[in-house]
């Protein structure tokens, strides 16, 4: 049984906000993008941790050695081809200043082939224009810590029909050979393969930098001003903007014209998997997903981008995104998932943290926690393992713990205070960091 304090690898990505993960954690910023802090064994950022002997170790050299820290049910989730044991779910702390990249994410069938198919180009792994960086899907959940905004999923027909009926004047006038006759046949007949092929048209215009300028310009220059139908197309319209000013001349700023936009309050959370094109825009989150680095990208970023790639593996159906609170259970606010890999849980008081079976990860995110012998200050995090069944959480931050674990492993035993004690956890019902 062994529980380990886990440091945990930052990443410096450019829409990374200057000052969120700071803010959690306490410290002054240091000035620079802080987009993502990893917490796993994925060997684009794995962990490290610190032994009951004061050594530091690399959690997946630590997780390959003892594979049986894991337990059977996770090793039974590794990634296909993957011959290393490794955890199942990356946790991350998500930290954005700006828009990320409009991406998505292959299911695990994609995910085989293009590995392959990039393996056999002699792509290396950690190249810039290598896409697929491992064989598995990524299915992924966000669970806000502050107010978060974000794209999610191709809005309804009917809708995209409205947008772009409002629209065609002005592309019309481009006379594109390939953006012409797909605009025309979408709003004669909006179907799923006639958005499909107007949805491909636009990226092939984004790809053609002759084009380019025109189509950026022009789309720009309709929505100006433009208050839309609604506070929704304002909304959507006000995104455009910003996505603009933080990527010029990118047509992919206009991604809140065809995907659905979201705003979480904190504690809750979106939930999707692969083959859904999103973005995040702005704020702080918990972030689970799969254990996978691979994206597909079209636009608003300086990675590679493979728009082909891209259309390729995306799924064209609408999909509009459920914010979610959870599901309160006896001191626990669980956010289910159809996903195999893991579960998101928050817990809402001190009491004793239940295990039945595989390893966990354990996250403060307001305020000092005690787990077991260990004390974990906001923005820190512990590594549990498959044969530790039981830890006592307590301090001033419980309330606002996460736990990353395979799905239905985790429950919880409240303490029992006497009557009249002050409780530590009084900020329970708060959600979110400060």
């Amino acid at each position: 049984m062994a529980h380990y304090k886990m440091i945990n690898q930052v990443k410096d990505y450019a829409w990374g906000s200057p000052d969120l993960l700071a803010q959690i954690q306490g410290r002054v910023p240091e000035g620079r993008p802080e987009a993502e802090m990893w917490m796993g064994s994925h060997p684009n950022g794995s962990s490290q941790v610190v032994t009951p002997r004061g050594e530091t170790v690399s959690l997946a050299d630590l997780l390959a050695g003892s594979p049986d820290m894991l337990g059977q049910r996770a090793l039974t989730l590794q990634a296909p081809g993957e011959d290393v044991p490794g955890l199942p779910f990356l946790l991350k702390i998500l930290t954005a200043g700006k828009g990320l990249s409009i991406q998505a994410h292959p299911d695990r069938e994609q995910a085989r082939e293009g590995y392959a198919r990039e393996d056999a180009r002699g792509i290396a792994r950690d190249a810039p224009r290598r896409t697929y960086r491992d064989q598995n899907h990524k299915p992924e959940l966000v669970c806000a810590l502050t107010e978060f905004w974000g794209l999610c999923g191709f809005r309804p027909l009917e809708e995209l029909q409205r947008e772009f009926q409002g629209l065609a004047p002005a592309l019309a006038r481009l006379d594109h050979p390939l953006l012409g006759p797909a605009l025309r046949s979408f709003l004669e007949k909006p179907r799923e393969e006639t958005w499909q092929a107007l949805f491909l048209a636009i990226l092939d215009c984004g790809v053609d930098r002759s084009f380019r300028d025109d189509l950026v310009r022009t789309l720009g220059s309709c929505l100006e001003g433009s208050s839309g139908d609604g506070p929704s197309s304002r909304d959507r319209y006000w995104w455009v903007g910003e996505l603009l000013d933080q990527y010029p001349g990118d047509p992919g700023a206009f991604a809140p014209l065809y995907l659905n936009l979201f705003h979480l309050q904190p504690g809750e959370a979106v939930f999707l998997g692969p083959r859904i094109l999103h973005a995040y825009l702005r704020g702080a989150g918990v972030e689970i997903m799969a254990n996978s680095d691979n994206v597909l990208r079209s636009g608003c970023t300086g990675k590679h981008v493979d728009s082909q790639e891209l259309a390729r593996i995306l799924s064209f159906e609408s999909f509009v995104p459920r914010p979610s609170r959870g599901k309160d259970e006896q001191g626990l606010r669980a956010y289910t998932t159809p996903a195999r890999e893991f579960e998101l849980v928050r817990v809402l008081r001190q009491g004793r943290l239940e295990k039945r079976e595989g390893p966990a990860i354990l996250l403060a995110t307001a305020g000092q926690v005690r787990c077991g012998d260990l004390l974990l200050e906001s923005g820190e995090s512990a590594f549990v393992d498959d044969a530790t069944d039981a830890i006592e959480l307590s301090g001033p931050g419980v309330a606002s713990t996460y736990v990353a674990a395979l799905p239905g492993a985790i429950s919880f035993a409240p303490t029992v205070l006497p009557a009249g004690a002050d409780r530590p956890d009084a900020g329970a019902a708060c959600d979110g960091a400060s």
